[in-house]
């Protein structure tokens, strides 16, 4: 027969292999929660790179000078002035140049 001494040891060793194995499980839990939520933050990066990606793509072909100008003609109806319809303040201030010309090639270069 066993003591009550050995009786108390095997009913802790018992308890504690329990709470052992409830702490195993939680922590299990815990993690395959946290790994889904890591899955799914890792989707809605890729998916917020791809619009970063997009958004970068139109941001460089609206800063085109062909499309700004494209625009400012077709949609705008702006177009380049002749020399006659330029005013200057001083004959200083007038380009050598034609100033449509001038303007021209500055936005290409």
């Amino acid at each position: 027969m066993l003591k009550v001494q050995d009786r108390k040891r095997i009913l802790l060793g018992i308890v504690l292999a329990g709470i052992l194995c409830i702490v195993m499980v939680v922590l299990t839990a815990l993690s395959a929660e946290l790994k889904q939520e890591n899955n799914r933050l890792s989707s809605e990066n890729k998916a917020l790179k791809g619009e970063v990606d997009t958004l970068s793509v139109k941001i460089k072909t609206a800063n085109n000078v062909a499309h700004i100008e494209d625009v400012a003609m077709n949609e705008l109806g702006m177009i380049y002035p002749e020399e006659d319809q330029c005013v200057y303040i001083t004959s200083k201030d007038a380009p050598k140049k034609n100033f449509a010309s001038v303007i021209r090639q500055e936005a290409y270069r």
